[in-house]
């Protein structure tokens, strides 16, 4: 379910874009004023190509999902304990704050509302313990550089 929430919120995303970026060609006076109707005003097939526009939006959000998120594993050696505080202090470095903490498994969330707003409120970071360290799962492009600042803070300390 929640990767059908995710797609149809890139599809929602993508969709604002389109707007948003037609409504400054129109004030920019870069549209056809000759044009019969809104969509020919700004494609040359008109309402074909907005759905064909559509179909497009609807397959990349469709696969998205599945490169953009990711579950990756953290190598953290030692005991919970010990490296509980080194992440919550990392974490918090780079904007993030405890959302809730279920045993030895932590869950984080962006303090910024600008962050969250345009990350579509997925945000969430979470750390499940496992035997080597933890699994991490979350947006890829931050568990990738998520993980290396753990891995590093907690071998510092």
């Amino acid at each position: 379910m929640r990767y059908f929430i995710r797609a149809v919120k890139y599809f929602i995303y993508f969709s604002i874009l389109l707007v948003v970026m037609m409504a400054a060609l129109y004030a920019l006076k870069m549209t056809d004023p000759g044009a019969k109707d809104f969509a020919s005003m700004f494609f040359k097939d008109g309402y074909d190509s907005l759905k064909l526009i559509a179909l497009v939006f609807a397959g990349v959000s469709a696969i998205y999902p599945m490169v953009g998120f990711a579950k990756l594993k953290a190598i953290v050696p030692g005991e919970f304990k010990d490296v509980r505080g080194p992440i919550i202090e990392y974490m918090q470095e780079r904007g993030y704050e405890l959302e809730k903490e279920e045993g030895e498994n932590l869950s984080f969330r962006a303090r910024s509302t600008v962050r969250k707003i345009t990350r579509m409120y997925e945000d969430r970071i979470e750390f499940e313990r496992d035997f080597a360290g933890f699994t991490v799962k979350g947006k890829r492009s931050d568990i990738v550089r998520i993980i290396h600042g753990v891995e590093t803070k907690t071998r510092e300390n």
